[in-house]
């Protein structure tokens, strides 16, 4: 059973979209963001396995933005 709700997910980047004071990291969050709606609009319309996957590209994704290590271009 999956238990990361991309609904909380989302609001995490919310909260760190606000707190951030670079224009390109509120940026980032603010896709990371749209990601995470985006999969909580879909999520009943997947299987397990399907939300799953996007789970973990998404939030992989989310962990290495969040921390710097990597960068939308």
């Amino acid at each position: 059973m999956i238990t990361i709700d991309p609904w909380e997910r989302a609001a995490d980047c919310d909260r760190l979209m606000n707190a951030a004071a670079d224009p390109s990291r509120r940026a980032i969050f603010e896709k990371l963001r749209e990601m995470w709606i985006t999969l909580g609009n879909e999520k009943a319309m997947m299987t397990e396995a399907e939300l799953a996957t996007e789970i973990e590209a998404i939030g992989r994704l989310h962990i290495e933005l969040a921390s710097g290590r990597a960068r939308l271009h």
